[in-house]
């Protein structure tokens, strides 16, 4: 499945961030992180005795100091050699209390379900993402080497912004690096990667390009997927492919709440508590 190794992204994607955006290195945050990604339980509704599985080392370990200083990392969790889901475990600073957040975006073709410490909490009814051809896009290669100088080549055609409750808008950009190359042990899936759009070095819409077969043989398909709660669109080669709506309610919300279970993105707060250096009040 990873064809491409993680320390491989991770020094790829650092590589492209300024020193600012960078987030600090914290071998305890990482471990934190990992540790409540493993805690999470994911079962396709079409499989339900296959869990899906947590790849346990972090796709990437981002910051986005614009944003409440927030520190994350992102986790994908696989089944088949394929992306179902994809998720970050976060913290960010507000007033003295550092907050933890974990966010998920599904990515599987029907619904599912996910239970963290023996309690559900997400619960999308429908597909996570919709693929549809890449508009002149070449036959995928016959070999891996070609096939991820296309996807590199295609994924460069597509842009993404993002609008701020302000209405403040920014436009994303792409990090040279896709998060993850996969291949699929089953469906239609023949090579794949997933492509950030990011502020900071923090991902907010997701790429997904894919070589999939069809009757006609093996075609490239996209597909976009929110990771943030803020209004998103996408363009290929400037023309506007996908936009989906924000949810301002969304933030302030505690895991286990019953309100976006069945939506394919959903973030939710678990806890918080005072820094090292301050008293919680």
């Amino acid at each position: 499945m990873f064809i491409v190794a993680a320390a491989w992204i991770a020094l790829g994607q650092q590589n492209e961030a300024s020193p600012a955006s960078r987030p600090p290195a914290s071998s305890k945050a990482l471990e934190d992180f990992k540790k409540e990604a493993s805690e999470y339980v994911i079962h396709l509704q079409d499989r339900p005795n296959d869990a899906i599985e947590l790849r346990e080392q972090p796709l990437l370990h981002w910051g986005n100091p614009v944003r409440y200083g927030e520190d994350g990392a992102v986790f994908v969790w696989m089944l088949d050699g394929r992306p179902e889901v994809i998720g970050s475990v976060f913290t960010f600073r507000k007033g003295n209390l550092i907050h933890r957040k974990h966010e998920y975006q599904s990515l599987a073709a029907g619904p599912l379900a996910a239970e963290f410490r023996g309690q559900r909490v997400w619960a999308p009814r429908a597909a996570g993402v919709a693929f549809q051809p890449v508009s002149d896009a070449p036959a995928p290669g016959a070999n891996a080497r070609l096939r991820l100088s296309q996807m590199k080549s295609l994924a460069g055609e597509f842009s993404a912004n993002m609008v701020e409750f302000n209405e403040q808008k920014s436009e994303l950009r792409m990090l040279a690096q896709p998060l993850i190359r996969y291949t699929s042990k089953a469906g239609q899936t023949v090579d794949g990667a997933i492509f950030a759009f990011s502020q900071g070095t923090d991902p907010e819409a997701l790429l997904l390009m894919e070589a999939r077969q069809t009757e006609s043989g093996p075609q490239w398909q996209f597909a976009f997927a929110r990771f943030t709660f803020m209004r998103l669109k996408g363009f290929h080669n400037g023309r506007e492919v996908w936009r989906v709506e924000g949810f301002r309610d969304m933030p302030g919300l505690n895991i286990g709440s019953p309100k976006y279970q069945d939506h394919s993105y959903a973030t939710y707060q678990v806890d918080a508590s005072a820094p090292p250096d301050q008293d919680a009040p």
